[in-house]
């Protein structure tokens, strides 16, 4: 089961939305508030078999006069959903381009189209929709049950015990008589309560500590079923998933987490899907790449198998998640003010951001991104910035939602135009050696995009090193000798400077003019080439080491191209 196209309107803070995900994987990023669970939880509302409660606040600023309608088109039906002793008859079309029809034609995928509406009684009306068709079909939560949709959310230990609607209900027999092994189960439990004992509940932990392995839960011993006893004594709830005789929900939060969704997956037949709310809660980065390759890979198999894929969306705020998710499932969610209209944006070319997602995924969850060229610019404005919360009353330029992300060098003005493209408020920060295309530099203020540069064809080391006064040479020099050893910056000074030896060099660098013909501006030059050749600050480390040296000669000369350059950025990043 996939969803081809999602319409939204009137629910929480979305007005209105219309979504073609496209792919059987994707990540949904986007700043706090943008509709991320939101959008998820309107899909778990149209096609999940439970029975959703609607309240005020549900509705668009609170407004019941305006109904809720959410309408999710589904294709890679199950045989069960095309059938015309099922749902078969309100069949549509899906085109190879992505639209909708009514009447499918031979070349079309076929789809159903389910409507969930909400007015002001808060009593919600799923139906099955199809304009050739008078009369919608309203749908029971049986039906909907077809759609094969798994939600995980927070902590839902519900399908860790085999009550009413648990997971590990269905896995325990054939749907016909799971009624009736589960009241000889629970009659034995009273009996007796050797549950290891009755076969139907042993092979069902067996299985599901399978499936929970499979995702990445870490299991201690054996998953077992055992008796839990709460206050209202023995209930249909109280027989439970154990591992090594403890509880499974008093396991970490991570396990819970992974063993919920595996088990629920496991009980779809054919391709599920799975609603993913933040999948990093709880878990180690290790194990967040485990659960995501181990989610892609099934879809991957199924795929080579012929067999249905079934969807995943999914939440994060973590970078770890977003690197392993990838570029090509990246979509970003963004809702517009104050008419809140949202929107989900796709990279138009995935291969630009892949070189974020590499070096710096976690710029993509900020709202306003300043690309820088390289690594050296990248590090000076990481260890700058420190220095700008100190004087706006502490405040990082990360509480605003600005953050600074590895341009990898000539891309930077195609990945800004990409970000762009993707809703962020994007600038450049770049050195000035190398002039910018010209159709470049046309497409980025077309895009309304700034660029900060040192102008004048100053790379940054000549930048820093132009404005440098006499003492603050001496002082970058001092930090390039401490990692790189006086013996390498030194000899390299000397092949530079023909008129000058070793022993001079040695010296403070007020005292080099006596020794050359050279003027103080024509050392500070010399001195740049062999810092940008020998790339004393050409990565991030040594970038954000040496910025409070940078940041005080910018200071000491406010009027450079250096400091000018630094001014911009830090006024568009506190915008």
């Amino acid at each position: 089961m996939q969803i081809r196209q999602l319409r939204i309107q009137n629910f929480r803070g979305i007005a209105t939305l219309e979504w073609k995900p496209g792919s059987p994987f994707c990540c949904l990023i986007g700043a706090g508030d943008s509709g991320k669970s939101t959008l998820l939880d309107a899909v778990e509302a149209a096609l999940s078999s439970r029975w959703f409660s609607f309240t005020e606040p549900d509705f668009l600023d609170g407004d019941t006069t305006m109904p809720i309608k959410v309408e999710v088109t589904a294709g890679e039906l199950s045989k069960a959903l095309k059938s015309d002793e099922r749902l078969g008859l309100y069949i549509r079309g899906w085109t190879s381009v992505g639209e909708l029809r009514d009447e499918p034609e031979d070349d079309d995928e076929p789809v159903l189209t389910v409507r969930l509406t909400v007015d002001a009684t808060m009593e919600p009306v799923w139906e099955l929709v199809c304009d050739r068709i008078d009369e919608p079909r309203t749908l029971s939560n049986r039906d909907r049950a077809l759609f094969g949709v798994v939600r995980l959310a927070g902590e839902d230990a519900r399908h860790l015990a085999w009550g009413q609607g648990s997971v590990l209900a269905k896995l325990t027999g054939d749907s016909k008589e799971a009624a009736g092994r589960l009241a000889e189960a629970y009659s034995a439990a009273r009996a007796s309560a050797n549950l290891g004992e009755i076969q139907s509940l042993a092979d069902a932990a067996s299985r599901a500590e399978g499936f929970a392995k499979g995702l990445g839960a870490y299991v201690q011993g054996a998953y077992e079923p055992g008796l839990e006893l709460g206050r209202s004594g023995l209930s249909s709830g109280s027989i439970a998933l154990h591992d090594n005789g403890v509880p499974l929900r008093l396991a970490g939060l991570g396990t819970r987490r992974l063993a919920t969704l595996a088990i629920q997956k496991s009980a779809i037949a054919e391709g599920a899907i799975v609603l993913v709310d933040e999948i990093e809660h709880g878990l180690e980065p290790h194990r967040i790449l485990g659960a995501i390759s181990q989610l892609k890979g099934d879809q991957a198999l199924a795929a080579a198998a012929g067999k249905p894929t079934g969807q995943i969306l999914m939440t994060t705020h973590s970078d770890v998640a977003l690197g392993e998710a990838g570029a090509e499932s990246v979509r970003v969610v963004a809702t517009a003010r104050p008419g809140r209209a949202a929107s989900v944006v796709r990279p138009s070319s995935p291969d630009l951001l892949k070189p974020l997602l590499r070096y710096m995924p976690r710029a993509l969850f900020g709202r306003r991104i300043l690309v820088t060229e390289g690594n050296t610019e990248l590090g000076l404005l990481m260890g700058i910035r420190e220095q700008w919360s100190q004087r706006r009353g502490g405040q990082p330029i990360e509480h605003l939602g600005s953050t600074i992300a590895d341009g990898n060098g000539a891309q930077a003005p195609a990945i800004a135009l990409a970000l762009a493209a993707l809703g962020y408020t994007v600038a450049v920060y770049r050195d000035s050696d190398a002039a910018m295309k010209a159709d470049e530099a046309a497409a980025l203020a077309v895009a309304g995009i700034p660029v900060f540069e040192y102008g004048g064809g100053l790379n940054t080391e000549q930048a820093i090193i132009h404005a440098a006064s006499d003492e603050m040479v001496q002082a970058l020099l001092a930090f390039a000798r401490e990692e790189h050893t006086a013996d390498s910056v030194d000899s390299c000074l000397d092949n530079k400077i023909a008129d000058l030896d070793v022993a001079i060099i040695r010296l403070d660098f007020d005292a080099w003019e006596i020794f050359t013909v050279l003027s103080g501006a024509q050392l500070r030059e010399a001195i740049a080439d062999v810092a940008h050749k020998k790339k004393w600050f050409k990565d991030q480390r040594l970038g954000r080491a040496v910025s409070p040296l940078v940041w005080r000669i910018a200071e000491e000369d406010s009027g450079s191209p250096l400091a000018t350059a630094l001014s911009q950025a830090e006024a568009w990043l506190y915008a």
